[in-house]
């Protein structure tokens, strides 16, 4: 058992009998008279225990979240330092190779060339009547290919330069007799991000014992450092923890006392604690929309706004060499807006008319019986995994579309299409629609109904011209709030409407919706320093701009024109 474990073990022991202190004490305090206690004897018990177990657990939690990264950062500055003369030898030798400059000097050039590129083709499109030059725009856009081909050509050639040169210092040091700390530091602080953070998890699972992706003897020093700081550390955070509990216990225990306010102190950390849950709720959010905005930032320093909101071709790959065809790493996302329309379209023409209808029959004319059995069975459609529909739209509904329309002559229909997505998609999303309809129908007064009823009205025509007007806000929201979830979605589509970024009006073809995409960027080893990678926060972004501004209108539409009733 480790020492952390060991400690909070001894912390909850602490805490339980800090608990029965503070109990003890406040009734020993008015000899058993507890009337005379400003607090019931069990705050003071609370208020121990809180002190005594708080501020360790924060220790041991902050030591949970941060101690690896601060492991990771100690092992590393202590390479660091045992490298510094192999770095300065492979410095110099970068600075007096003379393939190595041409190569740098050849990237700048192309770089100002491209950047040069860029400022034209924006001067372009943003011309009007006879300044803008079509021709001279196509030509551009040929030519900022082959530069981005040259400078990855250019950038491949200087890199594997960088490595062989690299490699000639590791060699001879080695030959030299230079310790294994330092060769390990030299391979941790040149080799490119995902290698650093490769080694380290390696050096961290040899370490504790595991198995790591490949043996070294760098490794094996390495793991040895780590191995020491997590020790040290582990052993301070304890003792810490320790102190804070004892700390806690000893301070909390002699104030108490008759007229020691224990239950507005226990209250007010009940409070403290409430808020800080809301904080996090928020800081969250807050983490989420800033994660987004920074690497699209990252993005559009290389892709321009107007590009990736208004082209028409999406081919996020890029070309390392300039033989690859297709490769030219365009990045309009129309196609992914006007695919993700699409379906959502379809799966609201499905769902609300059905949601809306069903919700109306089960609030009005159902009897309870009939309501008891079936609310409960058409809610069970909000329960089912979106891999179970996606599997249905691929096996069921998506060959009978293609069997119907190829039946009525339609001989190119295809099994993943728009139409079995949205379909499918569709159904999914009844339940939200129905249960929220229906909750908000019944919150109708039920004056409003007698009052229909007494001035002659019949059973449909208070439906229409009472409840549906009282309950549209409501209805309205829960209708916003399905389609910001169909907008979101992203098994059904990938199983059912293809992958294909296709620009296409034919809800029969094969279409991709954003988050599709976004998973596809993200799956697998990426490098986060490329567009390709970086595109995936873009589209993000854009969806959570999207969804926020759905929930935000449905929340005014409620707000603005519910009724009010007395």
């Amino acid at each position: 058992m480790s020492i952390i474990a060991i400690v909070a073990l001894a912390i909850i022991v602490m805490l339980a009998g800090g608990f029965y202190v503070g109990r003890s004490r406040a009734i020993a305090a008015v000899s058993g008279a507890t009337a005379g206690l400003h607090s019931l004897p069990n705050y003071h018990g609370y208020y121990i225990a809180i002190w005594t177990g708080l501020p360790a657990f924060l220790m041991l939690a902050a030591f949970g979240m941060f101690g690896s990264t601060l492991v990771d950062r100690l092992t590393a500055a202590e390479l660091r330092r045992d490298a510094l003369e192999l770095s300065a030898s492979f410095e110099s030798a970068m600075d007096t190779d003379g393939r190595y400059q041409e190569l740098v000097e050849a990237i700048g050039v192309l770089r100002e060339r491209a950047d040069a590129t860029y400022d034209e083709i924006a001067t372009l499109r943003g011309a009007d009547g006879a300044e803008r030059d079509p021709a001279r725009l196509e030509a551009l856009g040929v030519e900022q290919t082959d530069l981005v081909n040259q400078i990855a050509t250019a950038e491949e050639a200087r890199l594997n330069r960088r490595a062989m040169l690299r490699d000639g210092v590791s060699e001879a040091a080695a030959t030299a007799g230079a310790s294994i700390q330092a060769m390990a530091g030299f391979e941790l602080v040149h080799a490119p991000r995902e290698r650093r953070q490769l080694f380290l998890a390696d050096a961290r699972r040899i370490a504790v014992g595991d198995l790591a992706s490949r043996a070294s003897p760098e490794l094996d020093a390495a793991a040895q450092i780590v191995a020491r700081h997590n020790t040290q550390l582990r052993r301070l955070t304890a003792g810490l923890a320790l102190a804070l509990a004892v700390g806690g216990l000893l301070r909390t225990r002699g104030q108490i006392a008759a007229s020691f306010r224990a239950r507005n102190h226990v209250e007010s950390l009940v409070t403290a604690m409430l808020f800080l849950s809301s904080v996090i709720a928020i800081m969250t959010t807050v983490g989420i929309v800033f994660s987004l905005l920074f690497e699209s930032i990252r993005f559009f320093s290389t892709v321009p706004l107007t590009e990736f909101l208004f082209g028409l071709q999406w081919s996020p790959q890029i070309a390392l060499r300039a033989d690859q065809v297709g490769q030219s790493g365009a990045f309009g996302a129309v196609p992914l807006f006007a695919g993700t329309a699409m379906i959502t379209f379809i799966a609201m023409i499905v769902a609300v008319p059905i949601g809306l209808l069903s919700a109306i029959y089960l609030s009005e004319y159902a009897g309870p019986r009939f309501r008891l059995t079936a609310k409960p069975v058409l809610e069970i459609l909000a329960g089912v995994p979106t891999v179970v529909y996606g599997f249905f739209a691929l096996l069921t509904v998506g060959p009978a579309i293609r069997g119907f329309f190829s039946m009525i002559g339609f001989e190119d229909v295809v099994t993943q299409s728009a139409l079995s997505a949205g379909l499918v998609m569709g159904v999914m999303i009844i339940p939200f629609i129905s249960s929220l309809s229906d909750d908000v129908i019944n919150s109708v007064p039920q004056s409003l109904r007698d009052g229909s009823y007494a001035m002659g009205a019949t059973k449909s025509e208070t439906i229409g011209r009472v409840i549906m007007p009282a309950a549209l806000p409501g209805i309205v929201g829960a209708i916003l709030l399905a389609v910001s979830r169909a907008v979101g979605e992203t098994m059904i589509v990938v199983m059912a409407a293809g992958q294909g970024a296709n620009l296409t009006a034919n809800p029969l073809e094969s279409v991709t919706t954003i988050t599709v995409q976004i998973v596809m960027l993200l799956t697998g080893d990426q490098e986060f320093d490329s567009p390709k990678t970086l595109s995936a926060f873009a589209l993000g972004l854009v969806l959570f701009v999207i969804t926020l501004v759905m929930n935000v209108i449905a929340l005014r539409v409620v707000q603005r024109y519910r009724e009010k009733y007395d």
